[in-house]
Parts: C-alpha cells; structure tokens; sequence
C-alpha cells in the first residue's frame, strides 16, 4: 500500500490516503490532480505526473494519449540500456530538470516531447519521432544517438539543438528554428526528399560531419551560417540560401568551405631564427610558404607593443623568392582596448606589402586564459574588426589545449584557425585549416645564429587552401580578383 498525499486549495492541507492502483503522491489543485511519480506502476490516461528526484526506466513504458510527465527542477527521468518510453500523449522537462536516455525514446504520432530544460541521448540510446518536439528557450537538447524523423514528424527549435559527431539523422518530417536557436549537426545527417529544414537562426555544420539533402534545407534572411564542411545536395535536393550577400561573402570560414582542399608545406618564423635566414635554400627545399611574426604587445613601460626585428627582411626575403606569406602578431592584450590596439599596430606594421596568406592573432599566454571565455571573444572580436576593417583576412592561432581550455568555440568559429597541435595526428573537434604539427623541423637555409653552419630549428606547418587565389577571387588582403 502507498500512501498519498492530497493538498486542498491554497490551505495544501495534507490527507493521508490508501492506494492499491497508483504508486505516487497525488497533488489536487481545482479539479485537475497531478501525480508525484516514482517510476513504478503504469500510467493512467488524462493525469499529469510529476518527477520530482531521480527516476530510472529500465523497462518499456508507455505514456497515453491525454497523459503527461513533466520533468521538474531538480529531478532526472532516465531510460537506462534495458528500458523505453514509448510517448502517445506528452513528455516535458522543465527548466532545471533533465531527461537522459541510453535506451529507446520514441515520440509516436500525436505525441508530445517538450524541452524547456536538458534532454540527452547517449551513443547507446536510440531515439524516433513522429509526433512533435519543441526545444524551447532556454532548453538544450543534445544527442549521439541515431535519429529517425519521420514525415509526420514536427520539430521546432527556440533554444539549443545539438547533433553530435557520433549521432545518425534520418530527417524525413519538418524541422523549423526562430531567429535565437541554435542548431548544430556534427554527425551525419540525411534530409530526404520529403524532409524540410528551414533554419532562422544559427546553423553550424561541423568538421566531423557528413551532411546529404535529397529534400530542402533552407536559410532564411535571418540566419547565420557556420560551415566546416560541404553538404552533398543530391538531384532531388535544394538548398536555398536567402541571406543578404555581405553576411556570406565576409572574411569568414565561409568563404572557405566549398574551395577544394590544397595541400602545401610550409614554415612560421620570427627573430627566434635570427637575421640569417637563406631564403633561396628554403625555396629550393620545397617550403611554399612562411607565416613571419610581423610583432608582439606591451608587455610593460620598457617593453611597449613593437615590431619583430627580424620582420621587414623576412618579408621582404621570402617574397623574393617566390614564397607566399601570412603574417601574425603575438598578443599580450588583457582588454578589449589593447586587443584594438594591437590590431591597429599590426596593419599599420604590414602596410605595402603583398600578404598571401591570412593575417593571424597568436594568443596562447596563460594569464589571459584567466581573463574569462566571454572577455575572450570580445577583445578577439575587437582585434579581428581592426584586420577585416583593413580588408585583410583573419586566422586565429593558439594551441589545442589552450582552445579548449578558454575560449568558446561555438562564438569564435567563423574565424578559420591555425591549430598548434605536435602530433602524428589532429585530435581536435573543431575545424582548423592550418596545422603547425612540429616545433624542431629542420629546413635548408635557417641556420644558429650560434653556431655557423649549424641547422636551426623551425616550425613546421601544412596549409590546406589556396589562399592566394581565394583572396584574389574575393579581393581579400589587398589583392585584386
């Protein structure tokens, strides 16, 4: 026998009841009653159960037509690997609440999923929905699950939309977002010919992913756009791209996505390397580009922002040769004003010369990790504006663990970046289009200042654009189409 509790009115005068058919705490409130549910027993048609602590499903449940489960704050509904929910009348999580599968969560038609909190789905849990789903404001729906939409399917999204590398989408039903969602697609996804997917608000196509519209994936004038990968648009397919042109054919990554991938060697230096660099060697040893320290920030009274003192010959050299060049700036900046400032030092610093390859904000000091991700993007921001405001193309640069350590990605990810990861492998989730893989490469030509003759070491990187042409085709960093 369970007991029950009644609350009456605004009294909430407490009743201790008997029950064989409902193991829960009932709540009255006028005539609707609403049920505290621990998980066990099955569900009655036309009542409304809340989960209050943690609840785990490890076997198949079935939610009626006319019923509802509301996830409130503070609790967790949990479908473990053995157990499934199967929902004709309506799922919900309210802010502050959760809901976490790793077994089967299937919305049928007519049924109900509403996410004003956190819902998850593990790469163990299956999900499928032929009813309707809305992410609202404040909620965040993630999940690695594979995901069938069908054609009866309804999604609209206000909040948060995360499908992640190892998630499997099947859209064949309709998926619609306002002006402030958030959707990301990591993984594979496949729209098909009676799939629809209309995006009003962020749209972020991952590194990692595999994107195929056999129907339609349209942005609206309101969207923005985040692409590090190419969709395949099938016969069949459309995709529509309503967005004013000056969002779109901007100093972002995405410009870059749809030009082929070029494959070239080169090299980063600075005065590290000293005044001695043979750049007719380094040509000939197969470097095809060099990204040259162009200066650094303020350090402190004695040391104010200043140029590289080996900048004007590297340059100068280089390009004698026939090497392409980037440039990039060493960043001591803590604010916004002085990220602005470094900005402004940089382009007046390269002023008359022909830049091949990106113009780079190198920031990696620990002291501003601690600045905070959200100070972080704004002085970024405000460096990048100075560049672009210039007409030069902008490349961040740091280090895979100092990425994702301090910065949000999700804020910074139109600017393309140069990634400083030692490895015989890129294990970052993010897109990048420059990899500095060594710091001890030994090249023809860059000697010790040391030790004559001896060779010195030199970052090594690969490119994976051809910028030059890129920047002429779009009249980037000065260069004419």
């Amino acid at each position: 026998m369970t007991k029950l509790r009644r609350v009456v009115g605004a009294f909430l005068a407490l009743t201790v009841c008997v029950s064989v058919m409902i193991c829960a705490l009932t709540v009255t409130a006028g005539a609707a009653e609403v049920y505290v549910w621990d998980g066990s027993g099955d569900l009655s048609p036309g009542h409304t159960y809340y989960v209050m602590d943690e609840v785990k499903i490890r076997r198949p449940l079935v939610i009626p037509e006319g019923t509802k489960i509301s996830v409130r704050s503070g609790g967790s509904l949990r479908i473990m690997a053995s157990g499934s929910i199967d929902v004709y009348g309506e799922l919900a999580v309210a802010i502050g609440g959760l809901i976490k599968n790793s077994g089967q969560l299937n919305v049928k038609q007519g049924g109900v999923l509403s996410v004003y909190g956190s819902a998850q789905s593990s790469l163990n849990g299956t999900m499928s929905i032929a009813g309707s789903m809305t992410v609202y404001n404040r909620g965040v729906f993630e999940t690695s699950s594979a995901t069938k939409i069908y054609t009866t399917a309804d999604i609209y999204v206000k909040g948060k939309l995360y499908f992640y590398k190892s998630s499997e989408i099947k859209l064949s039903g309709r998926l619609t977002t306002n002006a402030d969602a958030d959707v990301e697609f990591r993984g594979n996804l496949s729209i098909t010919l009676s799939g629809y997917a209309e995006i009003n608000g962020h749209l972020t196509i991952g590194a990692a992913s595999n994107v195929r519209c056999s129907g339609q994936l349209v942005l609206t004038e309101a969207a923005t756009y985040t692409r590090f990968k190419t969709i395949t648009i099938t016969r069949s397919g459309q995709f529509l791209d309503n967005r004013p042109v000056y969002k779109y054919h901007d100093m972002t990554v995405d410009i870059l996505i749809d030009e082929p991938d070029v494959i070239r060697k080169g090299i980063d230096v600075s005065w590290a390397q000293g005044d001695r660099i043979d750049w007719e060697r380094v040509k000939a040893s197969g470097v095809e580009f060099a990204i040259i320290r162009a200066g650094r920030g303020y350090i402190s009274e004695a040391k104010p922002l200043a140029e590289d003192v080996c900048f004007r010959r590297n340059i100068e050299e280089a390009q004698k040769y026939g090497i392409d060049v980037g440039v990039y700036f060493y960043s001591y900046a803590t604010t916004v004003a002085e990220a602005r400032a470094e900005a402004q030092f940089l382009v007046k610093t390269i002023e008359g010369y022909q830049i091949q390859y990106p113009v780079i904000l190198d920031m990696e000091e620990n002291f501003q990790g601690e600045i905070g991700s959200k100070k972080l993007t704004n002085m970024i921001d405000a460096f990048f504006e100075e560049v672009m405001a210039a007409g030069y193309f902008p490349m961040f640069y740091s280090y895979k663990a100092w990425i994702e350590a301090y910065l949000d990605m999700t804020e910074l990810d139109k600017y393309a970046v140069w990634l400083a990861q030692v490895s015989d492998e890129v294990t970052y989730d993010g897109g990048y289009y420059i990899w500095q893989y060594s710091f001890t490469g030994k090249v023809s030509g860059i000697t010790d200042v040391y030790n004559d003759g001896a060779e010195h070491a030199v970052d090594l990187d690969i490119s994976y654009k051809d910028w030059p042409s890129i920047f002429r085709k779009y009249g980037l960093n000065n260069m004419t189409p």
